[in-house]
């Protein structure tokens, strides 16, 4: 059972704003960088609840906060992202929320943020929209097929959607534990008749990743003036990038195959790019083979113990084979 902190009871915590919403932030927390608690109060401004979800890291509570509008619950064991979110979603909707942003620990929300997206989606709590900012971390939302200003495949940081897309859609997959968590969302959304917009005036900011230097011959790569790099994900998280992906590329490559194939072919400008210039080419390609060969029979959920211990960097001289 989940350790919850600041949870009222009932109603005794449930204060709508002035327009009859109540709209709730959720937080899914995993060994948090050091300013977390500084960005959730500012977060409050716009929000009537944020709600921080611990997922096995043992970093919450703090201790140090004294605003019944933040609500703490610490995980026993580390599930995943997809159920973080979901605990946090059944909080919102049990605490009576109309709206619910969803956002990743690294993100930063500015001043009018959440009016922006509000407004995108339409002011009535029982709309079937998903608003989305139009960049994070400095880069644009995708746009979706044939030029459609609708968002592709867009991340789940800093979207709001009411509490009846929540019911319609269901919760994340949490046998896919991380990366997809989003993707699988939106498409079970689409099928649902769910639509998404994006707010072109509200932007994120959001890690998006480690930026490594593209080195040939020991030099720093620039091309037209600019110093190059390559996005850099570690082996265990290619690993999740491709199993996931495969499986998404199951579900769905019937019923929206062009989406399919484009999201294809962007996961694999991403973990082709870590396998041809990252340092460590033969665990990424470790990483991949392991990675299909689990889609391929069905073994999801957290990545087992010992594919985590053969995707470790090992010490200086000792064998790779």
């Amino acid at each position: 059972m989940p350790f919850e902190c600041g949870l009222r009871k009932g109603n005794g915590w449930h204060v709508e704003s002035a327009s009859g919403l109540h709209i709730v932030a959720v937080v899914p927390v995993f060994r948090p960088p050091a300013d977390l608690l500084e960005r959730v109060r500012a977060l409050r401004t716009q929000v009537d609840l944020v709600v921080l979800v611990d997922d096995g890291s043992s970093t919450l509570p703090f201790s140090d906060v004294d605003d019944s509008g933040i609500a703490q619950v610490a995980l026993p064991t580390n599930v995943g992202i997809a159920a973080a979110l979901n605990t946090g979603m059944a909080i919102a909707v049990r605490d009576g929320a109309t709206h619910i942003l969803t956002l990743d620990q690294d993100s930063t929300v500015p001043a009018g943020y959440v009016e922006r997206l509000r407004a995108a989606a339409g002011a009535d709590s029982s709309s079937l929209t998903v608003a989305v900012p139009a960049s994070a971390g400095g880069a644009a939302v995708l746009r979706d097929l044939h030029g459609d200003s609708a968002p592709f495949d867009p991340i789940q940081s800093g979207q709001l959607l009411t509490a009846d897309v929540w019911r319609r859609v269901g919760p994340f997959d949490e046998s896919l534990f991380i990366d997809a968590v989003d993707s699988d969302f939106w498409f079970r959304a689409l099928e649902a008749g769910i639509s998404f917009v994006v707010a072109d005036d509200a932007h994120i900011e959001h890690g998006l990743g480690e930026l490594r230097p593209i080195r040939f011959f020991g030099r720093h790569l620039v091309l037209g003036g600019r110093a190059r790099h390559v996005l850099y994900h570690s082996p265990f998280r290619t690993y999740y990038m491709v199993r996931n992906s495969h499986v998404m590329h199951r579900r769905y490559m019937r019923g929206h195959r062009a989406r399919i194939l484009k999201r294809d072919w962007k996961m694999f400008e991403m973990v082709f790019g870590c396998l041809v210039l990252s340092d460590d080419r033969a665990l990424q390609w470790r990483a991949i083979r392991t990675g299909f060969r689990d889609a391929r029979s069905g073994s999801l959920g957290k990545i087992p113990a010992d594919v985590i211990a053969s995707l470790a960097p090992r010490p200086a001289g000792a064998d790779h084979s």
